[in-house]
């Protein structure tokens, strides 16, 4: 169904009036590209690979995201947040509530040679205290979540203090790689990497010795949408990879709630337990439909940069832009038969606002428990904006904290 986003009266928010200017600076910087300017122009017209790389590249330089990084921990009151190293990819994880067998996992991590001496001296839990031992059987929550930024940037400086309120609304661990980038990384690197983090995760990682993972919901927004979706259609094709090689053995193939439970011989193909998306790049085959018309002139996602960045994703000759894993809108049934609960949350005039109608649409004829929501007056990719004191984008995210807590509390 396709449901209208009001706009409504609203308490305000809980935190400092810092966060308005800071996410304020954060839009700015990423929709830069977007100022009445010669820049502007030419990017509504003719963008370049570089043109995008300058205009959205300073949110993923190092020290922005240092400063971010610092700026949510002390300021928004982050009781973790720190950058770790899982299956290779940097990966920022964060938590709203203290969590003692996280810490001393990375303790464990960072310094081995050091265990023996170190955990006796953790005042807030010992190794093989009670308390452990339960947070380890039932595992941490897990919120999965791929930023967007065309795959030229990461845009955790505007995404990290809405990422904290949900980690405060669910008490889960928010887990968010840092993929490898445009130019230097085409499809399927981001894929693989965000596919290898998620893998090593749900079987048990070395990053992070001890942790246990429970229910885990895999969110993204824009290009991160189009990673967090083409993920679960990798995994879903590995499941029926699997029961294709089980029926030839007469064994009982898998289905999509074997897939969602902590089977020690499915782990490697663990689909998650729900999906939440922003305006995701569903398609990037640029196939003309009336919301890329309309849409058109996004001051965020203009028709011009939408073709600029399909064609530095996938590289010519190499890949279709209809294959599934680029374009997931293209995703066969059967694989899509596999998807989790699905929120989908897109805008009326973002350009590719038909694309999630369609792909929620085939979820929805398929029997999958899914729903699209749209807004008014947002431009493409707005869930960072509720920060900033768009009503509108509030009243998403408080949307979004709902499904989350929903699908955290369900144990089917």
């Amino acid at each position: 169904h396709f449901q209208r986003v009001t706009k409504t009266q609203q308490s305000p928010r809980e935190g400092p009036s810092w966060q308005t200017s800071l996410a304020a600076m954060a839009a700015a910087s990423y929709l830069s590209v977007i100022g009445p300017n010669k820049r502007a122009e030419q990017a509504l017209s003719t963008p370049s690979s570089e043109l995008i790389q300058n205009a959205w590249g300073m949110v993923s330089l190092p020290a922005i995201k240092l400063l971010s990084l610092h700026a949510t921990r002390l300021l928004k009151g982050a009781s973790l947040a720190r950058r770790i190293i899982i299956a290779g990819v940097p990966c920022l994880i964060l938590s709203k509530d203290p969590c003692p067998v996280i810490v001393l996992a990375l303790k464990r991590a960072t310094y081995p040679e050091h265990r023996s001496q170190m955990v006796p001296t953790l005042d807030t839990i010992d190794e093989d205290s009670p308390i452990e031992a339960e947070e380890k059987r039932r595992g941490h929550h897990v919120i999965f979540h791929l930023t967007g930024g065309g795959f030229f940037a990461h845009t955790l400086a505007s995404d990290l203090p809405y990422l904290l309120d949900w980690s405060k609304a669910t008490g889960a661990v928010v887990i968010c790689p840092e993929y490898s980038l445009l130019p230097d990384h085409t499809f399927p690197v981001a894929l693989e990497q965000t596919t290898g983090v998620y893998t090593a995760l749900v079987q048990g990682t070395e990053s992070l010795p001890g942790f246990g993972v429970g229910r885990i919901i895999v969110t993204g927004e824009s290009a991160g949408g189009n990673l967090a979706t083409a993920m679960c259609v990798k995994l879903g094709m590995k499941v029926n990879d699997f029961n294709t090689l089980t029926m030839k053995n007469r064994e009982s193939p898998l289905d999509s709630k074997i897939c969602q439970k902590n089977d020690p011989n499915t782990q490697d193909v663990l689909l998650p337990d729900a999906l939440m998306l922003s305006c995701p790049v569903l398609n990037l085959s640029l196939e003309i439909s009336p919301s890329r018309v309309i849409g058109g002139k996004d001051p965020v996602l203009p028709s011009g940069i939408i073709s600029a960045i399909s064609d530095a994703y996938v590289p010519p000759h190499k890949y279709s832009k209809q294959e599934a894993l680029v374009s997931p809108l293209f995703a066969s049934d059967d694989v899509l038969r596999l998807f989790p609960p699905t929120l989908l949350f897109a805008s009326s005039d973002d350009p590719l606002l038909d694309d999630a109608v369609h792909f929620n649409t085939r979820l929805r004829c398929l029997g999958i428990e899914s729903e699209l929501r749209a807004t008014h007056h947002m431009p493409h990719a707005y869930w960072g904006l509720g920060t900033a004191g768009f009503p509108e984008a509030q009243q998403v995210q408080a949307q979004c904290e709902e499904f989350l807590q929903q699908q955290f509390l369900n144990q089917k």
